[in-house]
């Protein structure tokens, strides 16, 4: 009776344990779908811009509705730190890149708190609209774009 009541609570053991595991790899694995989803959106809206400044500053709202968006949702969303493309390269077809990265802890333990972390990162790149009339930045070159390639 003694060995089946260890075995249980062995049993018991690992069942919460695995269950921790898994909560927290999901947990990481949410952050990781949020910030691509903010990277995509920050993309989106400063290739629409109609100039580097419209474009940084629809950017950055992109941004912060779908960070806000997901904390609404109930989901927990650290402080982004963001590197976004340089406006002073804006133009038609100019090449542009964000870089969205955050910490997260690695494992939190009931009744313990955080232990260990990690560092999500998403970089994504787009290319503002050849097609349009837009306004370009003091450093643009259009022979340095794909398009003039």
């Amino acid at each position: 009776m003694v060995a089946g009541l260890e075995g249980v609570m062995f049993g018991v053991l690992v069942l919460v344990v695995g269950t921790i595991v898994v909560v927290n790899a999901w947990g990481v694995l949410q952050t990781r779908r949020t910030l691509d989803g903010a990277a995509r959106e920050y993309l989106r809206a400063y290739t629409e811009g109609d100039d580097p400044v419209d474009a940084a500053q629809k950017a950055q709202h992109s941004l912060t509705a779908v960070l806000d968006g997901e904390q609404r949702r109930g989901g927990r969303t650290p402080p982004v730190h963001v590197e976004g493309p340089d406006p002073a390269r804006f133009g038609p077809c100019a090449e542009a890149s964000v870089h969205l990265s955050t910490v997260v802890p690695a494992a939190r333990i009931p009744f313990v708190g955080a232990f260990r972390s990690t560092t999500v990162e998403v970089t994504q790149t787009d290319l503002v609209d050849p097609h349009r009339e837009i306004d370009s930045g003091s450093a643009y070159d259009a022979e340095a774009t794909p398009c003039g390639r």
